[in-house]
């Protein structure tokens, strides 16, 4: 697999930056980071990740507007594709497909500066959508933060389908929307009272930083600025990938032979950055072991408070059967909408 820094797509972003050697992708969340301090130096003193948002929206020229409803749609096209004569808005209801979370548009019409407007129509109308909607406001802002380097205008979509820019605008939206001068005195008060990153601290840290942000981006921030080793995890039902083209081929099989049958895998993970420091990692797609707390949880009904215990990572073994090294951890798990989320701790390691 092309490591994301190495993508010739992101290459391509890097080099049009002015970016020539070292980690791409550091780099061109560093000039991402750049410009925001300074717009912020441009907005005065900002208090809250809201008022930042807002201010860079006024900054960048960006119309940020959430779709709740198709009446929603159908008053954005009146005021662009009609009011303003834009083509481009025409079809934006055909743009927002299900896997769409926003479209980010590029205004045929400038402003009185000569500077490039865009609107970002957020789209609300599901509840994985509606729970997300900060952080893919915060996505689109990164699209506009490397405009000249990868958008194909006057339309762009954000999509459940990432390719490398998707990834890297993932990141840079974790960056600023979770903005360290205003992120971090809350998340270390929270762990002060608390001693360790649980979803109870990270339930507050979002009320009292953004409540809007959906609880996963703000799970993976704090998990991100915790000094201790820890992996955030969601777990779902799941087929390896030698399994789904075993299904695929027994679609064209006039007697199918007996499907496989999904078991509980490793959907996505973030390790922060104290446990890439140890060489930690738990693969992506990588089966759940029968006797963790993760497992547990899945049979649980939505609604059970989070369960916790004391587990090794040696439990959990790659295909071959090889065990991961000895390392205590201790795992917290939550069912959710189908999927059960983990933060994994390893203990006995305290800076």
């Amino acid at each position: 697999m092309t490591p994301l820094r190495d993508e010739p797509k992101i290459v391509s972003m890097a080099h049009t930056l002015g970016i020539h050697s070292g980690d791409r992708v550091e780099a061109i969340r560093n000039h991402c980071l750049a410009r925001v301090r300074v717009l912020m130096g441009r907005l005065g003193h900002i208090s809250s990740i809201d008022t930042l948002q807002r201010g860079m929206c006024e900054q960048l020229n960006v119309a940020m507007i959430e779709v709740w409803n198709d009446a929603d749609i159908d008053e954005i096209i009146e005021l662009y594709a009609r009011g303003e004569h834009d083509p481009a808005f025409g079809n934006l209801r055909r743009e927002l497909t299900a896997d769409t979370f926003a479209t980010l548009i590029q205004c045929k019409t400038r402003t009185e500066r000569g500077e490039f407007r865009y609107v970002a129509a957020i789209d609300c109308r599901t509840p994985e959508k509606a729970a997300r909607r900060t952080f893919s406001g915060w996505h689109e802002i990164a699209h506009v933060l490397t405009t000249v380097a990868q958008l194909q205008f006057p339309l762009h979509r954000s999509t459940a389908k990432k390719d490398a820019v998707e990834k890297l605008m993932d990141l840079i939206a974790g960056d600023i929307g979770f903005y360290d001068g205003l992120f971090t005195p809350v998340l270390k008060d929270e762990l002060a009272s608390e001693g360790n990153l649980t979803f109870a601290v990270a339930e507050r840290v979002r009320d009292r930083f953004c409540p809007t942000a959906s609880m996963e981006a703000t799970l993976n921030a704090c998990a991100t600025n915790t000094l201790e080793p820890i992996f955030t995890l969601q777990a779902t039902m799941r087929y390896k990938a030698a399994e789904e083209r075993a299904i695929a081929s027994l679609q064209g099989e006039l007697l199918p032979s007996e499907a496989p049958k999904p078991a509980l895998r490793v959907a996505k993970v973030v390790a922060n950055p104290a446990a890439r420091l140890r060489g930690l990692h738990l693969p992506r797609n990588m089966r759940v072991p029968l006797g963790s707390v993760i497992t547990t949880a899945m049979r649980e009904a939505e609604g059970h408070s989070s369960l916790t215990a004391v587990e090794n990572l040696n439990w959990w073994r790659s295909s071959d059967g090889t065990a991961f090294k000895n390392e205590p951890l201790r795992v917290e798990a939550i069912k959710v909408r189908g999927s059960v989320y983990a933060i994994i701790r390893v203990l006995g390691v305290r800076v």
